[in-house]
This record gives structure tokens, C-alpha cells and sequence, in this order.
């Protein structure tokens, strides 16, 4: 809100960029995104098979649909559980049992840990944040909602 990429991407992290968008306390977000992470993990139970689809947006629409309980979630426990989720259903994709999640790191270097199993160097920590901070409020512009409905409806065949 009121900041260009350029000032943001690579000089910021995720969390800061996270608050900025939501408007809310940057103050104390990093540590909400570490509970929440921890929070999704300890829920994973309710998950049932939903991480076992192979398509892997198909795995995270069904997981959060179970996992986050009853009551409409908070947005931080909404991106607390995608890493969870997603570095989950990577890891179940290569045979391996989810990692769970360290609520004191960063969430970049925490979800690239959760999907390797071992902690990622500051650089990769530092690549990932300024990816996720260049794709924070555009993921899903007219665009793009446009190709995904095509797509995943595959009327374009």
C-alpha cells in the first residue's frame, strides 16, 4: 500500500510485505505466521487424503478446505497452512513425511526448509523473500484468474 516493488523486493521481507498489503501491525507478524505454520502442522490430522492428489493446487484447495477447522479462518492462518500444506504435498510427491515447521524462522526459510528437510542458506532465504514479495499482489490479477478458469476447466481443448 503506497510502496513501489523497487522499494520493497529484496530489501524487505515477506512478513513486512504481508503487513503492509493487509494494512495491519508489521510489529509481531512473523511471529503469527510461526504459529500459524505450527498450528496447520499440528492440525494435519482433519487433512484425511486431501494431500494426496497429484495435482498440486488441487492438494492445497482440499487441504485447506479441511484443515482449518470450522469458523472462517483468520488470513495469517491462511498462509501459516499453504506452506505447511504445500511443502507437505512436495515432500509426500518424492516419498518423504512432511517436515514440521520451526515457528522462529522467517516464512521464506521456513517453507523452503519444511520441502528440503534442512535448513536453506541466508541467500536462499533472502531469494525466496524477494520472490514472495514480488508476487504478493499479483497473483491473481483479471489476467490470470481468466487463464486459471480456462485452464482448469479445460475449455480450451
Amino acid at each position: 500500500r503506497g510502496r513501489s516493488l523497487a522499494e520493497l523486493a529484496g530489501r524487505v521481507p515477506f512478513e513486512e510485505a504481508v503487513g503492509l498489503l493487509w494494512g495491519c501491525p508489521v510489529a509481531g507478524l512473523r511471529e503469527e505466521l510461526g504459529r500459524a505454520r505450527a498450528a496447520a502442522f499440528a492440525g494435519a490430522g482433519r487433512l484425511g487424503d486431501a494431500l494426496a492428489r497429484a495435482e498440486g493446487m488441487d492438494a492445497l484447495r482440499a487441504a485447506l478446505g479441511h484443515g482449518l477447522g470450522e469458523g472462517e479462518p483468520a488470513p495469517v492462518e491462511i498462509l501459516g497452512a499453504c506452506a505447511v500444506y504445500a511443502a507437505a504435498w512436495w515432500r509426500g510427491q518424492q516419498g518423504l513425511e512432511p517436515v514440521a515447521p520451526d515457528p522462529a524462522l522467517g516464512h521464506a526459510a521456513d517453507l523452503l526448509r519444511m520441502i528440503r528437510g534442512e535448513a536453506a542458506s541466508a541467500e536462499e532465504a533472502r531469494a525466496l523473500d524477494a520472490y514472495l514479495v514480488t508476487v504478493i499482489d499479483h497473483g491473481l490479477n483479471a489476467s490470470t484468474f481468466t487463464a486459471r478458469v480456462v485452464a482448469s476447466t479445460r475449455s480450451d481443448r
